[in-house]
């Protein structure tokens, strides 16, 4: 073999290597490639999955925590020594997203007498809009946001108000929040008495 024919040869071998290594870099980088994209695409739907359960649990969230009742008047409607007494209360659902059920709204009183505590509880069956009568169950059966409503809470003997009187209201909405108001007649109660 001549010298020029061993350059040629030689020539030829290392641009064949270089070839092979061009190939093999290229091979490699498609490789790569490939498999980013499959990354990129989990992370993708890793992603979206996490923010559709966010957002699930954010509206789930948010229709309880918006479930708050606003009390806009609280006073002693029927008073008699001894008796039964009965308490007015106005009130709206300003912030809820959906319609809630009178029976998802429920009250309980805890009243104190010299010996015991006593418990006195219902829901908000007979609650009706302000233009109707406050007693009649059949007349609502939802709240709404945008409506204002009442109700007649009678003590039925079981919490007697009477002079020095001090209890507690609670009113829960199923799912929502609860909301404490106590309140005291001090010694010379009567109709009318504001407590909110």
């Amino acid at each position: 073999m001549t010298d020029g024919h061993r350059v040629d040869f030689m020539e030829g071998l290392r641009r064949s290597e270089t070839a092979e290594l061009a190939l093999g870099a290229l091979i490699t980088f498609i490789a790569i490639m490939i498999t980013s994209t499959i990354m990129a695409s989990v992370l993708l739907l890793i992603v979206e999955t996490t923010f559709r359960n966010s957002q699930e649990h954010s509206l789930t969230q948010s229709e309880n925590l918006n479930g708050i009742i606003q009390v806009n008047r609280f006073e002693l409607s029927e008073y008699s020594n001894p008796g039964n007494d009965e308490l007015y209360l106005v009130f709206e659902l300003p912030y809820i997203l959906n319609e809630v059920s009178d029976i998802d709204v429920v009250w309980s009183m805890l009243c104190k007498s010299t010996t015991m505590i006593q418990y006195l509880s219902g829901d908000f069956d007979t609650a009706t809009e302000i233009s109707d009568d406050g007693l009649s169950a059949a007349t609502n059966d939802f709240f709404t946001n945008t409506r204002m409503y009442h109700i007649f809470i009678s003590t039925s003997g079981v919490c007697d108000i009477s002079p020095d009187f001090s209890a507690e209201l609670v009113i829960a909405v199923n799912g929502g929040r609860t909301k404490v108001i106590p309140f005291d007649v001090g010694s010379s109660p009567h109709i009318g008495m504001v407590f909110i």
